[in-house]
């Protein structure tokens, strides 16, 4: 008979593998999106203040005019 110990020890093994997976995935899709800009010739500037990627300008909020921002 399993304990709430050992099932709670298998959980965790478990999500770790598949976290790990995952952090490899992202690493060759990263790898894959920079190879595809160096192909196409991709020089949109990225930052990541904020802690994601996105691009410097956001063509789809062209209707944001600058200084119609809401201080309430």
């Amino acid at each position: 008979m399993t304990t709430e110990t050992e099932i709670l020890r298998k959980n965790v093994k478990e999500l770790q593998i598949q976290l790990r997976d995952a952090h490899v995935r992202i690493k060759e899709l990263n790898l894959t999106i920079g190879e595809l800009r160096n192909r196409l010739g991709s020089e949109v500037q990225y930052t990541t203040a904020s802690g994601w990627a996105m691009p410097v300008e956001n063509p789809d909020a062209e209707h944001i005019n600058k200084g119609d921002e809401d201080d309430t």
